[in-house]
């Protein structure tokens, strides 16, 4: 599976995206990523942040007009929901090459950037408390 193929097939993720499920989808990702990067590193020179880019932008050019935006849309919300924050819990090398590929994305796309998120805080973001009191909890929590 090359990146591109990657991103796409974690767009249902985000249909699952609460409190319930994006732990779960979040390691199946993070798993797939480990591998994308190991069978990476046999052929950096082809994965470059700046060649998944270009072959982002192809893809969508493949789209009808008013799939495009949409499909980018999706792209950016798993980019900055899985793969940056998953790319930050692996090694140095390859949280650089997530905050590289990051930074040229957010310069070739002004209007469609995004920021790198950890897993905890966005997790932590499901939680909604009222003067100390959780108003919202797990699905699988609510009948205690």
């Amino acid at each position: 599976m090359d990146f591109i193929d990657l991103i796409a097939s974690a767009h249902p993720y985000l249909d699952l995206f609460d409190y319930d499920h994006y732990p779960d989808c979040f390691a199946e990702f993070e798993k797939n990523l480990t591998e994308w990067f190991d069978r990476r590193e046999g052929a950096a020179e082809e994965c470059t942040a700046e060649n998944i880019l270009d072959r982002f932008e192809q893809r969508w050019a493949q789209l009808p007009r008013r799939a495009r935006k949409e499909a980018a849309f999706r792209d950016k919300q798993v980019l900055a929901l899985f793969f940056s924050p998953a790319a930050e819990r692996l090694s140095d090398d390859r949280k650089a090459f997530a905050a590289d590929f990051r930074e040229q994305w957010n310069a070739r796309f002004p209007n469609n950037t995004f920021l790198s998120g950890r897993f905890e805080e966005i997790l932590k973001g499901f939680d909604a408390n009222l003067l100390g009191l959780p108003l919202r909890k797990s699905k699988q929590n609510r009948r205690q």
